[in-house]
């Protein structure tokens, strides 16, 4: 589970795929996982945490610019994430 740490997650709205937040993996205890999402870190029990982690690379190649929203783009900057349409 320690892999996890400082891998990328996504909120994702509806079917449409749009992404509303991203999120940073800060801690992984035995029964919980601790997400930064910019404007606060949560903590999920394992059963709760839903999202696939991804390193900066496999987060930059899946999701392309036309998916994010406005305050995701900025999150997205703030992490040093290259969103681009290709």
């Amino acid at each position: 589970m320690s892999e996890m740490v400082g891998k990328y997650c996504a909120k994702m709205f509806g079917k449409t795929g749009v992404i509303l937040e991203i999120g940073v993996v800060k801690k992984v205890a035995s029964r919980t996982v601790h997400v930064d999402w910019g404007k606060k870190t949560y903590v999920y029990q394992n059963r709760e945490f839903t999202w696939v982690p991804l390193t900066k690379e496999e987060f930059e190649e899946r999701y392309k610019k036309p998916k994010f929203s406005d305050t995701a783009l900025v999150r997205a900057a703030e992490l040093g994430l290259k969103i681009t349409y290709n």
